[in-house]
């Protein structure tokens, strides 16, 4: 494998503009040779060897460049490991020594009640007096206990044994926090270890390459010069602390079993490695897939009536059907989303703050989606045979739910439980919005919840059909009518209440991200965005339950305009949050990306014309419902029309998810954010100044929060000599560090560098036959 492609497979996506450019590098130089190529002609070795000395002033400048960009993005992390570990260090010191408090406090408590018998004993034996005395003395506490109200002991006795519950529990919780920074914090170091690696040898290779092609050893006599001396390259205290952190963390959280704590430590590789069980399982499910299809078509054009003439259930078999159908399929479009991100360097496993230790890859996210489709069809296929003979056709989708169900709520260690486990929390979660801290995920998957909406609908018709349709329950016998929830206004209020609750999820995620930040930009505006879709959902619910009363005039519903107006403003108005604030276009730095934004992450500009242009036309395809005539209560949502909504519905919200992803990327680029920001309790509830001040004397010991912008701050404090190192994650930590290294340059601003140094070299192949030695600024 070349180094080019070693690099890009193996860089930190979200240090990517940090690393040294070894491809502009590369093609500096071969535009170099190619315009000394002349000179090698005409056999002039006197004038290529000038042309190369001017070529190497410009060349070894972008080095020189380049140099200082790692040291200093290299000096900066560094501290920031620093910071982390000192504070880490600090709270594993404090956790195990609460631990071993609690352990001597209940070992005191223990020994405490034995001892006092054993000494009333022997008392009783060696001395009467003192014998009788106790005696006495044991009636008197005797009686005394007694006359003890036991609404006074019995309470205290509670309470105390709940504090101590507690207190354990927050202890380990607090003990499971700590491991799990630690574990991102040893991932940082391995990253940061990488970095450094990846860089030298980028160096060593393209010098080596320069003096290969310029036939000189200018090239290594720079790199021993500037690079072997470099501070990114020198320095082991990235070694040192990943010692240290194998060293503490095994000593301290898992009681000296080191290969338990280095499994815990362990990193992943940096490239997904696929299992080739589950790429056989894909394969094979795919291949059923193949078999299934067509013979649901074939079964679905033959079979028409059962063998006693009935004709087949068909409108109730996509009601029953259709829902699960778009469930399973968003799950396999989940997989290609996330096949998209991998291969495009989109790390979404950080974006979710997932484990990279343990997680879903594509290929198990289509395995699922595959393997589910298999019993989908199988399920159809049931329904199509027993419906033809008459036996119990409606089992089969009540089957088929029951086995997602299970799927889903399986406790047992087994069919990715971790993975479902994570889901029925972070769904758990959305359910509950007020009441809990809104992450990424959380509102990731509250924004799919919202193009699942048929499915809410189908809801009410599932769980009435099954209790008055089917005819399996008593109340079918007693009275044929349908219940009060399961036909007539009721009915329309039931599916408009259940509509909304997608959207109302987000709209309730909002208001909580608007509590914990104060921000009323953007979320008080994001929240006016759902809030639009309950106008929505109600005008649409008045019009299609006053539709079938105009059935010759439809125009004449006044419920009709007002669901068009309020659906306009809707559509208009998500349509602007997603192209805006969702994806990121339309900035006004978008440079050469017309209408997109300053950096892209796909290969081709043509996706994200393309991504705009269907998002304008899903968003507004609403307007077919207008001269469309319905004739039901259901209205667009009845039969295929409402399966049609549906798909095109998740094929948008797939779409969406690609560059929604890339723009949360790209910003934890801005911030050089590539593990996660685990919290962790604090010290102590009770303030500890013993402990504070032997921070205040360790030198990045204590963190400052003050909020500040990260390149304002650096251009101000390099003119001093020094250099702001920032952490704009959940703490906004604040260090400064000595550092003789001056700011990163910009990515813009080290384009238009090679962009000039292009120029110039292409201007020193002018016919000029004696060029000047010196540089021409």
């Amino acid at each position: 494998m070349k180094f080019a492609e070693h690099l890009s497979a193996h860089v930190t996506p979200e240090w990517n503009s940090q690393y040294i450019r070894y491809d502009d590098m590369k093609e500096l130089l071969a535009q170099s040779v190619a315009k000394a190529q002349p000179y090698a002609d005409e056999s002039d070795n006197i004038l290529r060897e000038q042309f190369f000395l001017r070529v190497d002033e410009h060349f070894f400048q972008y080095c020189e460049k380049e140099s200082t960009k790692i040291n200093t993005f290299f000096a900066e992390k560094l501290a920031e490991a620093l910071r982390r570990w000192e504070t880490l260090k600090h709270e594993a010191v404090h956790v195990e020594q609460t631990r071993r408090h609690g352990s001597h406090r209940t070992n005191a408590t223990s020994s405490t009640t034995h001892p006092t018998n054993d000494q009333n004993t022997g008392a009783t034996t060696t001395d009467g007096n003192k014998s009788t005395t106790l005696k006495r003395r044991s009636i008197h506490v005797e009686e005394h206990d007694i006359m003890a109200p036991l609404t006074r002991v019995l309470p205290e006795r509670l309470i105390e044994r709940t504090r101590e519950k507690q207190t354990q529990r927050l202890q380990y919780r607090k003990r499971i926090d700590l491991k799990l920074a630690f574990s991102e914090f040893y991932l940082m170091l391995v990253l940061l270890q990488n970095y450094q690696t990846l860089n030298f040898t980028g160096f060593r290779k393209i010098l080596k390459k320069h003096d290969k092609l310029f036939q000189t050893t200018r090239g290594e006599e720079w790199r021993k010069l500037h690079v072997d001396s470099a501070p990114f390259h020198t320095t082991k205290r990235v070694d040192q602390l990943i010692n240290d952190v194998e060293t503490l963390y095994t000593d301290t959280l898992e009681s000296g079993n080191r290969a338990r704590a280095m499994k815990r430590l362990r990193v992943p590789p940096l490239e997904e490695k696929q299992s080739p069980a589950v790429t056989f399982r894909v394969g094979l499910f795919v291949g059923m897939l193949c078999l299934l299809l067509p013979t649901v078509i074939a079964l679905g054009a033959n079979l028409h009536d059962s063998q006693s003439t009935k004709p087949l259930a068909w409108r109730q078999a996509l009601f029953l059907y259709r829902s699960t159908f778009l469930i399973v399929l968003h799950i396999v479009l989940i997989g290609i989303n996330v096949y998209g991100w991998s291969t495009s360097g989109v790390n979404h496993v950080l974006i979710f703050e997932i484990d990279p230790r343990n997680h879903l890859t594509y290929q198990q996210f289509l395995e699922i989606g595959t393997f589910l489709f298999v019993l989908w069809f199988l399920s159809f296929t049931g329904f199509i045979l027993s419906s033809y003979y008459d036996f119990h056709p409606f089992i089969q989708p009540l089957s088929f739910v029951t086995l997602i169900l299970l799927f889903l709520f399986n406790p047992t260690p087994t069919l990715y439980h971790q993975a479902r486990f994570w889901f029925l929390r972070t769904l758990g979660r959305v359910i509950c919005a007020p009441f809990y801290r809104v992450g990424f995920a959380d509102f990731w998957l509250g924004d799919q919840l919202t193009s699942l909406e048929l499915i809410f609908f189908d809801i009410e018709y599932f769980i009435c059909f099954y209790i008055y349709d089917v005819g399996w329950w008593p109340v079918y016998s007693e009275s044929p009518n349908r219940g009060l929830l399961c036909d007539g206004w009721p009915k329309i209020v039931l599916q408009t209440v259940l509509m909304i609750l997608p959207s109302w999820f987000r709209f309730a995620q909002c208001l909580r991200r608007y509590h914990d930040t104060k921000q009323k930009f953007p979320h008080l505006v994001n929240a006016g965005k759902y809030a639009s879709g309950f106008l929505v959902i109600g005008t649409n619910s008045l019009r299609r339950a006053t539709a079938i009363n105009f059935l010759d005039e439809p125009t004449l519903n006044p419920f009709l305009y007002v669901w068009m107006g309020a659906s306009f403003i809707g559509a208009t108005y998500k349509l602007v949050w997603d192209l805006k604030m969702d994806w990121g276009f339309f900035d006004k730095n978008d440079n050469e990306n017309k209408f997109l934004r300053d950096q892209i992450v796909y290969p081709s500009k043509f996706y994200y014309y393309a991504a705009i242009l269907g998002d304008i036309i899903f968003r507004y395809i609403w307007i077919i419902n207008v001269f469309m005539h319905f004739r039901t209560h259901s209205a667009e949502y009845a039969d295929v029309i409402g399966f049609i909504f549906g798909l095109i519905e998740i094929f948008r919200r797939f779409i969406w998810n690609y560059f929604r992803l890339e723009n949360e990327h790209l910003n934890n680029c801005g911030e050089f954010r590539a593990v996660r920001d685990i919290s962790i309790a604090p010290l102590s509830i009770v303030f500890d100044h013993t402990t504070l001040e032997d921070m205040m004397d360790k030198e990045n010991g204590i963190r400052n929060r003050r909020n500040g912008k990260r390149h304002n701050l650096i251009n101000e404090e390099i003119k001093k000599g020094k250099i702001l190192v920032t952490n704009e994650g959940s703490d906004n930590e604040t260090v400064i560090v000595n550092t003789p290294f001056p700011p990163m340059a910009h990515s813009t601003q080290i384009a238009d560098e090679l962009n000039t140094t292009l120029t110039i070299i292409s201007s020193l192949s002018s016919d000029d036959p004696s060029p000047d030695p010196v540089l021409i600024q």
